[in-house]
């Protein structure tokens, strides 16, 4: 008789500065956890507005064009549109709109918007301590703040970095998980990319992000427990 390993499904919360962070922080991941049957939750928590501001050299016309409330009308689409690629249940990403740029000014009302959400979790995954963006640093400190009211003391946090704004300090070297990306891994990448045409109006961001998928070949995150809170730069 052959016995069968036991499948454990994991409710995961990912939490996105902007909508495009998902796919920079958890696209390496996500396909897995998806496919092991677990339920994902995102969190998007800026709406993404401020994106051209400070860019005038280097965004489109088109982009010249546009107020900053069509800007977050379209980047909360693109967010609602990953969803769809990855097939995950619509009902399962959760809006907070915070205004782009100024997410630390909204810390402790996402704190109260997101324990609901992360309640009887099994994994998050957020964006590191000591950020070089603050709305990256605003997401982890409302993810922690909302474990903390909840004493999420049995279960993972998975911490991640987008590539430009840092990365992991020496003391979490016995931490890390290296994920190796694939070819199939990185056409998915490549084509989930395609659905933020907003990010394409910045010719030196696009430029990045395309060449960042096409040449990287593998992807660090970091795995901590409750009780690793503020013991680590990145935690």
């Amino acid at each position: 008789m052959i016995q069968q390993k036991e499948v454990i499904i994991l409710k995961i919360v990912i939490f996105e500065p902007h909508p495009d962070d998902l796919l920079m922080g958890a696209g390496q991941v996500i396909f897995d956890w998806i496919e092991q049957g677990n339920y994902i939750h995102i969190i998007t928590v800026t709406d993404g507005r401020a994106c051209y501001r400070k860019m005038e050299d280097d965004k489109t016309r088109e982009a010249l064009r546009m107020t900053e409330d069509e800007i977050a009308r379209e980047r909360l689409t693109e967010a609602k549109k990953a969803v769809d690629f990855l097939d995950l249940n619509p009902e399962n990403l959760h809006l907070l709109k915070f205004p782009d740029a100024e997410a630390q000014d909204y810390v402790g009302n996402g704190i109260r918007k997101v324990v609901p959400i992360i309640r009887n979790t099994d994994r998050i995954l957020i964006p590191s301590d000591h950020n070089l963006h603050e709305d990256h640093q605003a997401t982890h400190d409302i993810a922690i703040g909302a474990a903390k009211a909840l004493q999420l003391r049995n279960i993972e946090y998975w911490v991640y970095f987008v590539p430009q704004y840092g990365r992991f300090n020496k003391d979490s070297k016995d931490k890390l998980i290296i994920v190796k990306i694939s070819e199939e891994l990185r056409q998915k990448l490549a084509e989930w990319l395609q659905i933020y045409q907003s990010q394409k109006r910045i010719k030196n961001t696009w430029k990045l992000y395309t060449r960042y998928l096409k040449l990287t070949k593998e992807f660090i995150y970091g795995k901590y427990k409750y009780e690793d809170i503020g013991k680590f730069y990145n935690f």
